[in-house]
């Protein structure tokens, strides 16, 4: 299991919808959106690993989780260090002038996101925005993390 792995499954669905509050079947492998942010992580980590990360303890993919998973030592990159990281997650905390969000990285400065309603799931610019935390997947090896 690798980084490169999560990668490859998430730009698979680079251009499906995007719908805030939208709910992806982890274990539907077929899904292709509509998607929010949280459930398109955590829909590319189960169907890459079969590991249910940034959940809720209803099983629920939820930004708020995926903090709470980023900030748990075991899991914590720095953000630097997860642009570095091919599939390491950035997640954005909630702000003042906006909510929570999570993306995946490319390993190369740039995320795959299920971005928001006017985007869709797209390849984007990760340096130059807010991210909060980085984090990896317990069990995976990451090419480029410290």
């Amino acid at each position: 299991m690798t980084g490169d792995e999560l990668v490859r499954i998430a730009s698979a669905h680079i251009g499906e919808a995007y719908r805030l509050g939208a709910e992806a079947e982890l274990d539907n492998k077929d899904y292709a959106g509509p998607w929010d942010c949280a459930d398109f992580v955590s829909w590319c980590v189960y169907q890459a690993y079969g590991i249910k990360a940034g959940v809720t303890a209803a099983g629920h993919p939820y930004s708020g989780a995926w903090i709470t998973h980023a900030e748990n030592p075991a899991h914590a990159l720095t953000v630097e260090a997860a642009f570095e990281t091919p599939g390491a997650v950035l997640v954005r905390r909630p702000h003042h002038y906006g909510a929570g969000h999570v993306a995946i990285s490319d390993g190369q400065g740039g995320t795959i996101e299920a971005r928001g309603q006017r985007y869709g799931v797209v390849r984007a610019k990760g340096r130059g925005r807010v991210w909060d935390l980085g984090c990896t997947i317990a069990g995976v090896s990451y090419q480029g993390s410290p």
